[in-house]
């Protein structure tokens, strides 16, 4: 074996009670669980420790701590080794080129989800524009697996501009953002976010971009996501009970 967990506490996920034992691992894969023979390059004794897969954690909002941070430290503390960024439709992909979108972009998420906009302007820079980009730029800089859903923000901006707050979209406006959505998660993205909360609003005390949409734009993307299987819906519909309109848009 490359690797030998000696004498852990397993709980290996599949409900059954927890067990003393070994883990081993041979080029990069579990290959043996409960009692791990001869010696290996590198041995561990994790007595009283738990060894259990990772943790997969489906809601955060590392989109942009990834650029400071690649340990993703608050994650890996707690034994998380995937997680889904992206959530609530506030992303950093993809962009449009304009300095005033991305601006725009980096002060919401700064309000929206409490990151000081000093660190988000050193960290942050505009080196992309696609999503697929995006993940490129960020390719093997992150300590554990990120997959990033498409915000519905991010696209009503880079297709909008400053319209994205205030209006509906138009038929050409949706036709644009439905299809850059599309192209985005053929690039990789692995999902579609949003959110029609009344508690996200804008660093300029406006509601973000997402809460002007009308029904047929949420459907309309929704109908995308269809089309890429394996891909997910992540919506936040509101703070406190939700109504009869939630439900039915949920449905």
């Amino acid at each position: 074996m490359d690797l030998a967990i000696r004498n852990a506490t397993i709980v290996d996920g599949t409900g059954s009670p927890r067990y003393s034992g070994d883990v081993g691992v041979m080029d990069g894969r579990i290959v043996e669980i409960g009692k791990v023979g001869g010696r290996a390059r590198e041995e561990i004794d994790a007595h009283g420790a738990v060894v259990s897969p990772g943790f997969i954690d489906c809601h955060t909002h590392y989109d942009a701590q990834v650029c400071w941070d690649p340990m993703l430290s608050p994650s890996v503390y707690h034994g998380v080794t995937t997680v889904l960024a992206g959530n609530c439709g506030f992303t950093l992909a993809p962009l449009s080129g304009r300095k005033e979108d991305f601006d725009y972009l980096i002060g919401m998420l700064s309000t929206v989800e409490g990151m000081p906009i000093a660190s988000l302007e050193a960290a942050v820079k505009a080196e992309w524009q696609g999503f697929g980009e995006m993940l490129d730029h960020l390719d093997g800089k992150s300590a554990i697996n990120m997959a990033f859903m498409v915000g519905h923000c991010a696209i009503r901006r880079a297709v909008m501009g400053e319209r994205a707050v205030g209006e509906e979209a138009s038929e050409a406006d949706l036709a644009a953002m439905d299809a850059l959505l599309r192209k985005s998660l053929g690039e990789g993205g692995m999902g579609f976010s949003t959110s029609t909360s009344v508690s996200h609003n804008d660093h300029l005390g406006n509601p973000v971009p997402s809460r002007f949409a009308s029904e047929e734009e949420l459907l309309t993307f929704c109908r995308a996501v269809r089309d890429y299987p394996g891909t997910w819906l992540e919506i936040v519909p509101g703070v406190g009970p939700f109504d009869e309109k939630d439900y039915e848009r949920l449905t």
